[in-house]
């Protein structure tokens, strides 16, 4: 699992028993990324990478160039799934990743057990390389039979993609006995390309303190949406953006409650709502991009955190009848 749950983890008995409110400020602790989105003045190119998942898995290339890079991530399995990208620190690989991943689901199992204290103590034998990874975004919360894209900017290094959605109770990228840790390295080379990133028609702007704002006029068809990661706060988990459509019988509520990872029921398959992509979460000063096609209706964003509504991370629009037939 990805850092921004480690930090969630560590005061999660608090979150279960008593919701989240407004994040307290760590201005002064907070360390910034901002290479991650340098400003686009290349000629355009294409960077695209192609991720499949048909269950409890993730299909894709093993090195790919530096830079902006588009993923197209295809759901072709039964379940939601997300594909979340992580830097990870010098030295560390999938045997160490594995490790990790165990104590979070060893965690959750005590969690589910209701035994708070003892959970919180699995914490303490996380590795200190845990707190070194990096979120670098990755395609968001996506439903059966969809495809999402995602455009973010990769520096050379080693990373991971994983889905940490539960099935069950079991973290998809923790093994079981019916499948595979969902988990994908990728090398990024220091081969890098001149791929611009997309141009948006919808900006988004996310602060794990003001919570989630939306600017521009969404039209039916193909939309590109800009995220700016204006604040992430340190000692809580950091916000991301997910997409999802509204139908007559979309439970608004119950996508609120779902998206707390370590509530007993948070993340668990089958979602209750219809994800359409987004962006994983980017360090402070990050910018990604996701694109996704519209039709007329009703269509929400939402944060993978405790209580986003309360928090200012679920965030509605509306896109207009058009000759695009729903």
């Amino acid at each position: 699992m990805r850092v921004k749950a480690t930090s969630l983890l560590i005061i999660a008995a608090g979150l279960l028993l008593a919701g989240c409110g407004n994040p307290q400020s760590s201005s002064q602790n907070e360390k910034t990324d901002t290479a991650q989105s340098p400003p686009a003045t290349a000629a355009s190119a294409t960077n695209q990478v192609q991720l499949v998942t048909h269950h409890m898995d993730i299909q894709g290339p093993d090195k790919i160039s530096s830079g902006w890079t588009t993923f197209r991530f295809v759901n072709a399995s039964g379940l939601t799934h997300f594909a979340a990208i992580e830097r990870l620190p010098s030295g560390i690989g999938v045997e160490q990743y594995r490790h990790a991943s165990g104590l979070y689901q060893k965690f959750m199992d005590l969690v589910n057990a209701g035994k708070q204290d003892a959970a919180m103590k699995v914490m303490d034998s996380l590795p200190e390389w845990v707190h070194d990874m990096v979120n670098v975004g990755g395609v968001g919360l996506t439903a059966p039979g969809h495809t999402a894209q995602e455009t973010v900017y990769l520096k050379p290094g080693h990373y991971m993609v994983e889905c940490y959605v539960k099935t069950d109770g079991v973290f998809h990228s923790y093994a079981s006995s019916s499948h595979p840790p969902m988990i994908h390295p990728i090398t990024v080379t220091a081969n890098g390309t001149n791929a611009v990133p997309p141009a948006a028609n919808m900006h988004v702007t996310v602060s794990s303190e003001t919570g989630m704002q939306l600017e521009g006029t969404p039209v039916a068809g193909r939309q590109t949406f800009s995220v700016f990661f204006e604040k992430q706060d340190k000692n809580l988990i950091g916000p991301d953006v997910h997409l999802f459509r509204i139908r007559k019988d979309t439970d608004i509520d119950a996508a609120n409650a779902w998206v707390n990872a370590v509530a007993p029921n948070g993340l668990e398959t089958p979602a209750p709502v219809e994800f359409l992509g987004g962006t994983e979460e980017l360090k402070t000063g990050g910018t990604a991009y996701f694109t996704v096609t519209l039709k007329p209706g009703r269509y929400a964003l939402i944060s993978e955190v405790p209580n986003p509504r309360e928090r200012g991370l679920l965030v509605t629009f509306d896109v207009p009848q058009s000759t695009v037939d729903d």
